[in-house]
């Protein structure tokens, strides 16, 4: 029987083309058993945020020096999910994922198993719309039978990473006769990025069960509030022309030391959720976990949505005055995750004023540990 088990290495990035940790790394491991890369880039995190690209271009390039992969077969063997804007107290860093196959008895129980996909081509007029959603739902099965997870309940987290419009593809549209959803290239309620981020969480809700078939048309999409995914974290680019997926679970036929669950924050300043998603991992504490508990923690991905109705608890704020809301969702996002776990390297991306990635005001969170 071949198992797979899978690894999970934080390196730190001082700037988007300081690969040094990471080169380090490879000359630790096998670099031809790399899966992954997922991560947070300095940068604005907005349509223009090429400092995400160049960190891609450099991660591509280091990773294609010690296997002989060209940059473009880097993309294709290796799943990337970048995002950026490393507002507060995020650290810009990438978690390096290894997955080997092993001739190995799984060891009773699940355990922390890893699965990729790859969509079709999404178009600028599929953006936001049924077609993105089912060409998302598509790669997130694929990246599931990849994984070796049976039940849906043994996935805990689902990262995307989609194409966003641009100017260049939208014109593209036009002249091919279609329409586009919106031609806002930001993060507002209207935004490009947004509409995007949010076809791809309903891609991952559809294909997991969490919505059905019949719900899904083309004006779904930032308005069905009740339609959402409790394990999908998406984000996108304009660099990217297909959805990569990058799926964690649970499964019988992993022999890895690593176990991920997830739990819901239900706003910027609950602790509970992401305790929750810490203990769903098999982390054992009481009511919050001390520095040696706290070294058990691998790896945290999470969302981090702003309330469409700007409220905390019945409270007023002023996120949707702000002109850069995102990034306070993304600072005090950070802070509420760090002062849990005891350590700023953690993806987590966000800033949409609400989203499908979660329930209505609440953000999903996962946590791999070693229990």
């Amino acid at each position: 029987m071949t198992s797979q088990r899978v690894s999970i290495h934080l390196c730190e990035m001082k700037t988007p083309t300081d690969v040094s940790e990471v080169e380090a790394l490879l000359g630790k491991i096998d670099p031809h058993s790399i899966v992954g890369v997922i991560g947070k880039t300095e940068g604005t995190g907005l349509s223009d945020d090429y400092a995400r690209v160049v960190a891609d271009w450099s991660l591509r390039d280091a990773i294609g020096a010690r296997t002989g992969w060209s940059r473009d077969e880097v993309g294709v063997r290796v799943a990337f999910v970048l995002s950026g804007g490393c507002f507060g107290a995020v650290t810009p860093h990438v978690s390096i994922i290894t997955r080997e196959d092993m001739r190995e008895t799984p060891h009773s129980g699940k355990w922390l198993a890893v699965g990729r996909g790859w969509s079709d081509e999404i178009f600028a007029e599929d953006v936001g719309r049924s077609a993105q959603i089912r060409k998302v739902a598509a790669a997130v099965r694929q990246a599931q039978v990849d994984a070796s997870i049976d039940d849906v309940s043994d996935i805990h987290c689902v990262l995307v990473k989609a194409p966003s419009l641009t100017r260049e593809t939208i014109e593209d549209a036009r002249r091919r006769g279609k329409d586009v959803v919106t031609t806002d290239l930001g993060v507002g309620e209207n935004g490009a990025m947004c509409f995007s981020n949010d076809g791809s969480a309903l891609g991952v809700a559809l294909a997991l069960g969490e919505i059905a078939e019949r719900d899904v048309n083309d004006t779904i999409v930032r308005q069905r509030w009740d339609l959402y995914s409790e394990v999908a974290s998406t984000s996108s680019g304009g660099e990217k022309r297909h959805a990569e997926i990058f799926l964690l679970g649970n499964s019988t036929k992993s022999v890895s030391d690593l176990r991920i669950g997830h739990g819901i924050t239900r706003d910027f300043i609950d602790q509970e959720g992401i305790k929750s998603a810490l203990r769903s991992a098999g982390l054992d504490f009481d009511c919050a976990p001390n520095p040696e508990q706290q070294s058990h923690v691998v790896a945290v991905f999470a969302k981090m949505i702003v309330p469409g109705d700007g409220q905390i608890r019945g409270h007023s704020s002023t996120l949707l005055r702000e002109s850069n809301p995102e990034r306070t969702a993304k600072a005090v996002g950070g802070a509420l995750i760090g002062s849990v776990i005891g350590e700023t390297r953690f993806f987590m991306s966000g800033g949409e004023r609400n989203s499908h990635q979660g329930p209505p005001g609440g953000s999903p969170v996962a946590a791999v540990v070693r229990p």
